[in-house]
C-alpha cells in the first residue's frame, strides 16, 4: 500500500492536498494504461495528420470516389459489408433406428430434429425457422 498526494486537475484549492492510499499494482496498473492511451493518441494523431493531408489532394477531380475510399479503408484497417436478406429450403433425408419394444407407441410428431446452418466463407447470422418430418 502506498500513500501518495493526488494532484486536482485544476489549481483550486492547493492549501488543502488529498491524499490517496492505493495498492502497488494497481497503481503500476493504471500507469500501464495510461502510457496505452499515450500511445493511441499518438498514432491517432497521425491518422489525422494523414487524413487533413490528404483531403486536400482528393479535391484533385483525377481522384474517383472509389479511390479516396480505398486508400481510407486501408488505412484505417475498415472492412465495410453489405448485409443482405437471405431465404432457402433445406431437404433432408434419412434413418431413424426405433427399439422394437417402442415400434407400437411410436409417433414421428415426438420426434425432436436439431438442424445447424453456417457460412464457410463470409460472416452470416442463419437461423433454422421450421423443421418438419414425415414418414415414407
Amino acid at each position: 500500500m502506498v500513500t501518495y498526494k493526488s494532484i486536482p486537475g485544476t489549481y483550486a484549492a492547493p492549501e488543502s492536498p488529498t491524499f490517496m492510499t492505493d495498492k502497488v499494482t494497481e497503481i503500476e496498473w493504471d500507469l500501464h494504461n495510461g502510457r496505452a492511451a499515450v500511445d493511441e493518441l499518438s498514432k491517432k494523431r497521425l491518422d489525422i495528420a494523414w487524413l487533413e493531408d490528404q483531403v486536400g489532394e482528393w479535391y484533385d477531380p483525377n481522384y474517383t470516389k472509389d479511390e479516396v475510399l480505398q486508400a481510407i479503408i486501408e488505412r484505417f484497417g475498415f472492412n465495410p459489408t453489405k448485409e443482405i436478406q437471405v431465404y432457402g429450403t433445406v431437404n433432408f433425408s434419412g434413418t431413424i433406428s426405433i427399439p422394437y419394444s417402442e415400434v407400437e407407441d411410436f409417433d414421428l410428431s415426438n420426434v425432436t430434429i436439431d438442424a445447424e446452418l453456417s457460412s464457410y466463407e463470409y460472416e452470416a447470422d442463419l437461423i433454422v425457422d421450421e423443421i418438419s418430418l414425415e414418414e415414407n
